[in-house]
């Protein structure tokens, strides 16, 4: 098999399950609500174990949820920082502070980029073949 040609399978692949990722994300929390949270704790650094901030917000009720976010974040957040926040009214405990990231966009545009970059590689085989 030439190389390009592997190459473009390698980088379609994943990008056809980073794109398949973030669709999933985006149709799960699409309908779910918004809110103000904000930071209550937030380790963060080389000393640290987990980059993982802990949040909290206030449903459509009032009733205070409090929620450990479930992806790492490479921003800094420091403890009060206001957040936007989604939750699934269902079921509150399902929320995720609002962030491409989050949302799963920047997870669906990487693998468009990679599913690009597999079709480059495939128009190079066409052109030297």
């Amino acid at each position: 098999m030439p190389v390009p040609v592997f190459l473009a399978l390698v980088f379609g692949c994943v990008g056809a399950v980073l794109m398949g990722i973030g669709l999933s994300r985006r149709r799960v929390s699409r309908n779910w609500l918004c809110a103000q949270g904000r930071i209550i704790a937030s380790d963060w650094g080389l000393s640290t174990p987990s980059r993982y901030p802990r949040f909290e917000w206030r449903d459509a009720e009032g009733n205070l949820h409090m929620h450990e976010s479930s992806m790492s974040s490479w921003r800094h957040y420091r403890k009060g920082d206001p957040v936007p926040v989604r939750y699934d009214p269902a079921f509150p405990k399902r929320a995720v502070i609002d962030t491409p990231v989050q949302r799963g966009a920047s997870f669906f545009w990487l693998g468009v980029l990679l599913c690009g970059i597999a079709g480059l590689f495939l128009l190079v085989e066409l052109l030297l073949t």
